[in-house]
């Protein structure tokens, strides 16, 4: 008897489209394999911004894992909900989510909190926030070594360094550094952009450390470049799609051991023409910034996008088929981080068979302050 795929439901009939389902088996599997990459607990600091869900904190945390990082102070309560040991809001705050930030950190003084700093003015705002409420910020440098989108030049990074030292409410934790635009296809070709872009990395920690100071910690790359940084024994890696993992770094890495650990479900609503077909499956429910396609139907990996709106999904697929309104597809998201955020809930299939529904606990951006 031939098996059925890992992420057939034996009860479809029981679910609504669309959805989002997650396979709490295949991410304790990605775990062990995160963990058998790092080495050991004590060099990750995973991001959670890919599933949001305490649920999968707590997968971690069984393992041995305590250290996290996130992106949005909803994941931060999250995270002080877990009771973890370190959260570190990778996300450099402005001066409102900077005071909240010092207020949750001290209502939980047993977890240590930090976040980023890559200019001279937010250092400042730190400082007097912190020496206003008569506490201490934990900060890491970012570093832009690359990607354009945060941090501070590498070559830039010293002054910032040095300004540390006469503000007493201040602490260094050391760099950070997201490189997360080094995606070639050929994990050598990615080992060496890899290493060529940390090479400016590499000189700043020489030159303050030749200068007397000390860099006792460097939080360094994502996903795609988790494999090249655990190369280097001295940096602590923080990958996050890895735990659910995606379509999109799946075709990066495809060497990875990483698996699919969640779908989208969606029903075929119509056939308005000769092999089209429409799905319940709009931007409303999949991650839309790229272009199509955005997701793969599993089973109809061949076909053509034509077209997405809201609610819809238009697909072109010319194979003899004998697909019928009503039919439950399972699909792969090509970028599962912002497909999660869209739902309020991720249903868990065990054996084939619905769990208990993981809330996504940290996509809301509301905060009473």
């Amino acid at each position: 008897m031939k098996a059925s795929p890992w992420y057939k439901v034996n009860q479809e009939n029981t679910l609504l489209t669309p959805g989002l389902l997650v396979y709490p088996e295949r991410i304790k599997k990605n775990i062990a394999s995160m963990l058998s990459i790092a080495g050991g607990v004590e060099r990750l600091w995973p991001h959670i911004k890919t599933h949001k869900m305490r649920e999968v904190v707590k997968l971690q945390m069984n393992q041995g894992i305590s250290r996290f990082k996130c992106a949005t102070l909803s994941e931060v309560e999250l995270l002080i909900s877990c009771d973890v040991s370190h959260i570190l809001l990778a996300h450099q705050p402005t001066e409102i989510k900077a005071k909240y930030f010092l207020s949750l950190q001290a209502k939980h003084p047993k977890i240590q909190f930090s976040t980023l700093v890559d200019n001279l003015d937010s250092l400042q705002l730190f400082s007097d926030l912190a020496a206003k409420e008569n506490q201490e910020f934990s900060l890491w440098i970012d570093i832009n070594n690359g990607m354009n989108r945060t941090g501070i030049l590498p070559e830039l990074a010293y002054n910032l360094y040095e300004n540390f030292s006469g503000m007493n409410t201040i602490k260094f934790q050391g760099l950070h550094v997201y490189d997360g635009h080094i995606r070639p296809l050929n994990l050598e070709e990615r080992v060496k952009q890899c290493n060529i872009d940390f090479k400016a990395v590499e000189d700043l920690i020489q030159k303050i450390e030749s200068s007397g100071g000390k860099v006792s910690q460097i939080i360094a790359g994502g996903s795609p470049s988790f494999f090249p940084h655990s190369l280097r024994s001295r940096v602590i890696l923080s990958p996050g799609t890895t735990l659910i993992w995606d379509l999109g770094y799946k075709r990066i890495w495809e060497e990875s051991p990483f698996l699919n650990a969640a779908v989208v479900i969606t029903r075929l609503i119509s056939i308005p023409n000769k092999n089209i077909f429409c799905f319940d499956l709009g931007h409303k429910a999949i991650a839309s910034e790229m272009p199509l396609p955005r997701v793969e139907i599993l089973g109809m990996e061949r076909a053509i996008h034509r077209g997405q709106s809201e609610e819809h999904l238009i697909i072109e697929y010319s194979a003899e088929n004998n697909f019928k309104v009503g039919d439950l597809f399972y699909a792969i998201p090509y970028h599962i981080c912002p497909t999660v955020a869209k739902y309020n809930k991720a249903e868990t299939i065990i054996d084939g068979s619905k769990g208990v529904a993981w809330p996504i606990d940290g996509r809301d951006y509301h905060l009473e302050i």
